[in-house]
């Protein structure tokens, strides 16, 4: 008698992992733990119950050979009340699949949160290998990194080079004492200066001299290259650092 009381008028609670579902009348809890929806380890409370109990000790639960969550998940039957209730669905998907909707979640935001890590080292890295990596083309054209007005775009670097390979040190070289023409020397800084205008090329001396096709420099071999020419203007405009 106490059983179809119990069954008649009880509605039960079921628990999970801190999460509950239901309630379900004693009928409904017994379709559910046979169908795999409820397992014998979640916990039920009713109305006038003084605390939380297993599955095992409700009146009237009945448990036939179910899987437990250790063993195989088995295919279920659709629940009803899965429609209506999310939460009841859950517990199916957890049944069928083997993992709980919760801890998939968790899984997924671990694996995102290792790769943001991984994106940060990695870029921990390459700024403390090559700082200027996260800097955009506009700031290297405008002196950041060894681009134009970078710590390697010198005279002695980038221009010196261009110089020597012509004729132009034969005649403008004092570094071994000799006299040099027109008191233009480059191997003095304060000479080379004397003919640059700092984010000017195209008013700077050198410049001119060194495009004049009437009077060319070097007056003897090759004119320097367009190229040659265009890299000493960058060096210019980038403020002809020595």
């Amino acid at each position: 008698m106490l059983g179809v009381c119990f069954a008649c008028l009880i509605m039960i609670h079921v628990m999970r992992d801190g999460q509950q579902f239901g309630p379900y009348t004693l009928e409904d809890l017994n379709a559910y733990l046979a169908q795999g929806s409820l397992l014998p380890t979640d916990q039920a409370w009713w109305e006038g119950a003084s605390a939380w109990v297993p599955m095992d000790q409700v009146p009237g639960v009945q448990l036939p050979g179910m899987p437990t969550v250790a063993q195989a998940p088995t295919q279920v039957a659709a629940d009803p009340m899965g429609v209506a209730n999310p939460e009841v669905a859950a517990i199916q998907a957890e049944a069928v699949t083997g993992v709980a909707p919760e801890a998939a979640k968790k899984k997924k935001i671990i694996i995102i949160a290792g790769s943001a890590l991984g994106v940060v080292a990695i870029a921990g890295v390459l700024l403390f290998v090559w700082p200027g990596f996260l800097k955009s083309g506009d700031e290297a054209a405008n002196g950041g990194g060894a681009g134009i007005g970078g710590s390697a775009n010198t005279f002695a670097a980038k221009i010196e080079p261009i110089f020597k390979k012509s004729t132009c040190y034969d005649c403008h070289d004092g570094s071994g004492g000799d006299k040099v023409k027109g008191q233009f020397d480059l191997s003095k800084k304060d000479s080379v200066m004397d003919v640059v205008k700092p984010g000017n090329p195209d008013e700077s001396e050198i410049i001119l001299r060194l495009t004049d096709k009437e009077d060319p420099m070097p007056p003897k071999g090759e004119m320097l290259s367009q190229e040659d020419v265009q890299k000493i203007k960058d060096w210019i405009n980038a403020g002809a650092k020595f």
